[in-house]
């Protein structure tokens, strides 16, 4: 009998190990949403990057893991590339167009604009 409740014990820590593990692996791929963060998507050109970054980060929203807005930030993009980033737009919402001048200042060194 004893054998039986130290197997049934050591089931109930390996389960409550799992758990914990299962846990600490789910803080650490979803992050503590926030409605300050967002990602900032530089568009260029006629904005050949701008569809696949977009679908990617939809992906992982769908999977929860993402629930941030993203911002299409309009810096060198031409006519067609704009058109495509408001496409983008309505299709998924959470998805806004801005032109380089809402940027924040700190935040234009990563554009490599002055």
């Amino acid at each position: 009998m004893r054998l039986c409740w130290e197997a049934v014990l050591a089931t109930l820590c390996v389960l409550v190990l799992l758990g914990m593990v299962w846990w600490l692996l789910g803080r650490t791929l979803r992050p503590i949403p926030g409605k300050k963060a967002r990602i900032f998507l530089a568009g260029r050109g006629d904005g050949e990057q701008l569809e696949q970054s977009v679908r990617g980060f939809m992906w992982l929203r769908g999977l929860g893991l993402l629930h941030c807005p993203i911002v299409i930030v309009d810096v060198d993009l031409t006519k067609q590339g704009y058109e495509l980033a408001l496409h983008l737009a309505e299709k998924w919402s959470g998805i806004v167009v801005w032109p380089l001048n809402h940027v924040p200042y700190d935040l234009k060194h990563l554009y490599e604009i002055e």
